[in-house]
């Protein structure tokens, strides 16, 4: 065996030099840990969870991850390949503990209030040329980690990263819901996030490429896991997902890996100093997984973001950075029963949904895709229609195309467009197509490096006039809500608009999609364009978590008496959520708090079966409930008049891709 003269001094450097013999035998599922130069542990605050780092004899990085007794991540491999130096070879050079708590408030998310607590050890290493630091992070709920590079000489440049080499080694009969990384059949490039999550073994994993979130169940335990990456935005880095290598095939470890749709070798270099992402696993058992905000969390000590000019703003500049000008808001959409683009020009139609929006107290109504293709809303028009919005108490928000609209990422064009929608009355935008689809440039693909940085330079400019966003065709949420809060929405679901929806999908997004943010399904009131009952398309409307929460059915069926209230009622922010039960594949339960109003919603999937509801979380006090439930058929629902307290329990059965509403109003 060869060995360079370079590698051989930092093997010695590191204290050992590794030898490998090459000869026949069977190959371990799982190869045997080489003993530990050294190692490392960082603990939950509620002594719960255990990240313990090491180094073994090979001067090779990993880490393991463990709920109380439960293995959650097998020994795994950390670190970071780049050109520019030999990251492999390292030196111990020091150690930082810390402990790292906070609390901020949130203008959507699932809890107007949230509070963090967190271990936090930083490992410093040194090569040639850089340090690399591993922070490594112990919640209650989770762990999260990154990386950092930077020059020993304290400088700047930019780096070349050929690998990041994070595995998750899942313990061994893990099960895994997943979304596939599906490419158009035409280009073979972009990527939306709106597959269904499937159910598969670990073991079963060969030949995937796999999208975050990434739910699985932890060997035979109750314990689960979601991984995921968060701030994303700003890093300088592309989106990543997981795979399995060749060589590790039936092995279920899973190694981090580039966005299959970035098209330009130049979309892995980064600057330096350099933060990678955080590397997220949201742990425990469902309740904690599915109550956690771990992605926003991880931006601790975080505020809103501001120009650099701040500080030379004037004071009511200045105020346009304290985001208390973004509402969240219930939307009429119309574009999901008018066939798409067709009606979007359509003046009577838009009207009558602005007229819908003021009758039902929605904040806002969607001119969404082909509304700018006629002459009905241009520069006049689109005043006009603002005008008699605003005389409704409604405001209005457009549909854009994120590259086309703008010659593929031209900035001042962008500024340009929004300037003109502003000065027309325009609150904001629906912004489609980040997945590149229709991008004549090859360097908008996906998630890469300039499509990131695209993502970004849309919330600064959205922000500095006061408008907010709602991605579509986008990526998945990476907590970046908590520096620009005008962000209020996104799709990166599979939603509505597929049109043939059934409960094997929305069952499984709860577990998986819906715990990271905002998710714009834009739920209908009859079941004509999905698979699923109205029980269940009223409980969605709950259910998923939505700055913007886009109503898409015909005008007239929210003014059913039966329904109407309630319509008049959907959440847009919350004070709380809870889970309440369920099973990935079968169903899910919870309830959301606004104020003193309760909503307890469950979603079933394709076998009916029943849930039984506790309402010990509402504390003292008695509330009046109307609720829904499928009627036999599932045509439509019924409603019942109910008297709850906190000692109620209650059954309630539901048909196959069925569910249920508690609306509770305390007396």
């Amino acid at each position: 065996m060869k060995i360079s003269a370079k590698k051989l001094a930092a093997a010695l450097m590191a204290g050992s030099i590794a030898l490998t013999a090459v000869g026949c035998g069977p190959t371990e599922q799982k190869p045997a840990p080489k003993p530990d130069l050294n190692s490392w542990n960082v603990t939950s605050p509620d002594g719960t969870i255990d990240v313990r780092i090491g180094m073994d004899s090979a001067g090779a990085l990993y880490y393991t991850v463990q709920k109380g007794d439960v293995a959650v991540v097998d020994q795994s491999t950390l670190g970071f390949a780049v050109a520019e130096d030999d990251l492999s070879f390292l030196t111990f050079e020091g150690e930082k503990t810390e402990r790292v708590t906070g609390s901020y408030d949130n203008i959507t998310g699932k809890h107007s209030h949230v509070e963090y607590d967190c271990n936090q050890t930083t490992l410093t290493f040194k090569a040639w040329q850089f340090y690399l630091d591993i922070v490594m992070r112990a919640y209650d709920d989770g762990y999260a980690f990154r990386y950092a590079i930077r020059g020993v000489d304290g400088g700047e440049g930019t780096l070349t990263v050929e690998e990041e080499k994070t595995e998750f080694a899942l313990p061994e009969n893990s099960v895994v819901w997943s979304q596939p990384y599906v490419t158009n059949k035409a280009t073979g490039k972009f990527f939306s996030y709106e597959e269904a999550y499937v159910r598969r073994k670990a073991s079963n994993l060969a030949g995937k490429i796999i999208s975050m979130p990434m739910l699985y169940q932890a060997g035979e335990s109750e314990v689960y896991s979601l991984i995921t990456e968060s701030e994303l935005i700003g890093s300088g880095f592309y989106g990543s997902f997981l795979e399995e290598s060749e060589e590790k095939e039936g092995t279920g470890i899973l190694q981090t890996v580039r966005t299959p749709a970035t098209a330009l070798e130049t979309d892995n270099v980064v600057s330096y100093p350099f933060e990678s992402p955080w590397r997220v696993g949201i742990t425990g058992d469902m309740k904690t997984v599915i109550e956690s905000e771990l992605v926003e969390k991880v931006y601790d000590d975080a505020e809103y973001w501001k120009p650099d000019d701040y500080d030379s703003l004037t004071a009511e500049e200045q105020a346009t950075y304290d985001y208390s000008w973004v509402e969240p808001g219930v939307t009429a959409w119309n574009w999901l029963r008018y066939t798409g683009s067709v009606g979007q020009n359509d003046w009577d139609l838009q009207i009558s949904y602005v007229d819908l929006a003021a009758e039902m107290g929605w904040k806002y109504t969607i001119l969404d895709g082909g509304w700018s293709a006629g002459s009905t809303f241009n520069t006049a028009g689109l005043t006009k229609f603002c005008e008699y919005a605003a005389q409704k108490g409604v405001k209005v928000l457009v549909w854009c195309d994120a590259l086309v609209d703008f010659s593929n990422g031209v900035e001042s064009l962008l500024c340009s467009k929004l300037d003109q929608w502003k000065s027309c009355g325009v609150a904001g935008i629906k912004i489609d197509f980040f997945d590149g689809q229709n991008a004549n440039a090859p360097k908008f693909q996906g998630e890469d490096i300039d499509m990131i940085k695209w993502y970004e330079t849309i919330y600064q400019e959205t922000a500095r006039r006061q408008m907010i966003v709602n991605c579509y065709g986008a990526n998945k949420p990476t907590g970046e809500r908590r520096i620009y809060p005008n962000v209020i929405n996104r799709e990166a679901i599979r939603g509505n608009e597929m049109r043939n929806i059934d409960s094997s999908v929305t069952v499984n997004s709860m577990f998986t999609r819906g715990v990271l943010g905002s998710c714009d399904f834009t739920p209908v009131v009859t079941p004509r364009s999905s698979g699923l009952t109205m029980g269940q398309q009223m409980a969605l409307a709950v259910l998923y978590e939505s700055g913007t929460p886009s109503m898409a059915d015909y005008a007239d069926t929210y003014r059913d008496e039966l329904i109407n209230n309630f319509y008049k009622s959907v959440p847009a922010a919350r004070d709380e959520t809870v889970y309440l039960c369920g099973l990935p594949d079968e169903y899910y339960c919870a309830a959301v708090r606004v104020g003193d109003e309760w909503f307890v919603a469950g979603i079933n999937g394709i076998l009916e079966s029943q849930a039984t509801i506790d309402f010990s979380f509402l504390g003292e006090g008695s509330y009046t409930a109307d609720f829904f439930t499928d009627a036999e058929g599932a045509k439509t629902v019924e409603k019942q008049t109910k008297t709850i307290t906190s000692a109620t329990k209650e059954t309630v059965s539901m048909a196959k891709n069925g569910g249920f509403v508690y609306h509770l109003t305390k007396v």
